[in-house]
């Protein structure tokens, strides 16, 4: 009888110690939790036990946890782009805006000015209202783009008779600027699935920014070559090119370059960031190379049809 007692008291025991270590490890979660919820998002819950289901819930808050943290970095890291992107946005639209405003309050209020010279400032009046015209189209495509993650609709289309329309759309700059053209193409239709829209937005980009940054080096290439499962689009020049400082910020939004670009050049720093976004969008992907006076490249891809 004293013995079963014994047994009894020895079990008792054992579960109020038991009860008492597992009490102690919720508290020291629940602990650790609210830390986390102050703030401490680089905390981690801990339960030094052998009891397997407070490792395993252990676990799966610090999974939750590592989730949450990134999407606050993520949080932030947006909130940051998007105050930046304000802040250039207003600079980029003030500049046009207050010149517009300055030339047209002379044309109001100087009787005295030549035909010739209202004629200018009218022009100049246009070219920065185009300016304006362009930087608010192309953010509200960026915004467009960014608040839609569905992919496009894509169909099978011939890669090489949509970049040979692009390429003669800009016969005239081309000429204008002295290029000359170097094409390579397959002697086949070559077919890939895309949006024939977008791969025209994405020509146009390329080969305008093209013949801005590269006529000083004469010539604008453009090829199409096929590589197991993807079709490779290539633009180039030999101008300037972009430097190394700016070369890994290219696809950044409103990021114009420092080293590389004079203020006359400068575009508004939507295009190649909505460029990355249509390829992106076509399951394709797209990079940059450039050494300056010898080759810079864009080539980007999209899935082959056969």
């Amino acid at each position: 009888m004293n013995y079963l007692i014994a047994i009894l008291l020895a079990a008792c025991s054992l579960l109020v110690i038991r009860h008492w270590q597992l009490k102690r490890q919720l508290m020291l979660i629940t602990a650790r939790i609210e830390e986390i919820r102050l703030g401490n998002i680089n905390q981690r819950v801990r339960t030094p036990t052998l009891e397997k289901s407070l490792n395993e819930l252990g676990g799966s808050m610090n999974r939750l946890i590592d989730d949450f943290q990134r999407g606050t970095e993520k949080i932030n890291l947006l909130e940051s782009e998007r105050k930046k992107m304000i802040a250039h946005l207003s600079h980029d639209l003030r500049t046009p805006l207050t010149a517009i405003l300055g030339y047209v309050e002379v044309l109001q209020k100087d009787a005295t000015l030549t035909e010739a010279v209202r004629q200018h400032y009218l022009e100049v009046i246009s070219s920065k209202g185009n300016k304006l015209e362009t930087l608010i189209r192309d953010f509200f495509e960026l915004s467009k783009l960014e608040a839609d993650d569905s992919p496009l609709n894509t169909e099978k289309i011939n890669v090489i008779d949509k970049v040979q329309e692009a390429v003669l759309s800009f016969y005239h700059p081309i000429q204008h600027a002295r290029l000359t053209p170097k094409l390579q193409f397959p002697e086949s239709p070559v077919y890939a699935w895309g949006n024939g829209q977008s791969l025209e937005r994405i020509m146009n980009n390329l080969l305008s920014n093209s013949i801005r940054y590269g006529a000083e080096g004469g010539t604008i290439g453009i090829l199409v070559r096929e590589e197991h499962e993807r079709v490779w689009i290539e633009v180039w020049d030999r101008g300037r090119g972009i430097s190394e400082t700016d070369l890994p910020h290219i696809f950044e939004r409103l990021y114009t370059g420092k080293a590389s670009r004079n203020a006359v050049q400068q575009g508004n720093g939507l295009g190649l960031t909505i460029v990355k976004k249509l390829v992106e969008k076509q399951q394709g992907e797209i990079h940059v190379a450039s050494i300056p006076h010898v080759k810079t490249s864009f080539s980007f891809c999209l899935p082959k049809a056969t």
